[in-house]
């Protein structure tokens, strides 16, 4: 597994000469959600410019600059609303990838990603990709051993975004193990109260996915705050069914205050870059609570 390293499924090229490519591509959200006061957004649209070039046959060089916006809303003096995916980086087929920038946590991409299943709520993990990460991030992957990779990052915080006051680091590591149709991963966020009221507990997650059929794939995740004591766990099963003209998603699970939540959702995908779907999402790790969610996206 290569971290951020898949291409988007639809993308246009913008050049592509002596090594040098540089692609161009987006994603269009419109969604109605049935909170209480019921409401119509796009905020998960996007923008992006990704670039690459093979200095060799081992080295290549990359960067992506990822802009999201509002498909729902007209404003003239703000376009976009958040820096998503802002990085640079260099790859080696030796010695592996380094990563300087805005990107999701390595926690997200090794462990809890099996879930991030959602095109709105339902999403439930104690590490997301904004834990400990999504600004001022250097990350590592080792090269794949026999279908192992190894993580590492760490996040810095400027004395103005720490609580003490002073720089501050917050470290993770993550592994990857891929063997046939069984795809397993473990990572760890260390604790540094300094840096953020939320990071005063270790986190230790694992996960697991196999590919039953072709068609089915079911997963597995349990994490862990490791000073917090016995009761803060979180447990959640799930599974993707592909039936043809679209996916069928369903996870369950007990949360860090053990109560149980569950979400369900459908896609109907009219062509490669375009599906429809719906989503519903129940219990106090959704939020919101209880939520309808119908909308579309397309890919180009």
């Amino acid at each position: 597994m290569a971290i951020i390293a898949s291409n988007p499924a639809q993308a246009l090229t913008l050049h592509d000469q002596d090594g040098t490519k540089i692609d161009l591509y987006s994603r269009l959200y419109l969604f109605y959600e049935n909170t209480s006061d019921g409401r119509i957004a796009g905020d998960g649209s996007r923008l992006g410019l990704r670039a690459s070039h093979q200095v060799d046959d081992s080295l290549s060089v990359f960067a992506r600059a990822e802009f999201r916006y509002d498909a729902s809303q007209r404003e003239r003096d703000q376009v976009f609303n958040d820096r998503r995916n802002t990085y640079v980086g260099v790859k080696h087929s030796a010695l592996g990838q380094l990563m300087v920038g805005n990107f999701d946590s390595i926690y997200l991409q090794s462990v809890s990603h099996l879930f991030d299943i959602y095109e709105q709520e339902g999403f439930v993990a104690m590490g997301q990709g904004g834990t400990a990460s999504r600004a001022n991030s250097v990350a590592y992957s080792s090269p794949v051993f026999s279908g192992l990779q190894l993580h590492g990052q760490v996040r810095h915080y400027e004395e103005s975004e720490s609580v003490s006051g002073d720089e501050e680091l917050v470290f993770q590591l993550a592994g990857t193990y891929h063997i046939g149709d069984l795809t397993l991963g473990l990572g760890s966020l260390f604790s540094n109260e300094d840096a953020a009221a939320a990071f005063t507990e270790t986190l230790i997650g694992a996960s697991a996915s196999y590919q039953v059929m072709k068609d089915l794939s079911l997963r597995l995740m349990v994490e862990h705050l490791k000073d917090a004591g016995d009761d803060d766990y979180h447990y959640a099963i799930g599974g993707i069914y592909n039936y043809g003209q679209g996916d069928l998603y369903a996870t369950a699970g007990r949360d860090w205050n053990e109560d149980s939540y569950f979400a369900l959702g459908a896609n109907y995908k009219f062509s490669r870059p375009m599906r429809v779907f719906i989503e519903y999402g129940n219990g106090d790790a959704i939020d919101p609570d209880n939520v309808l969610t119908v909308g579309f996206r397309y890919d180009f």
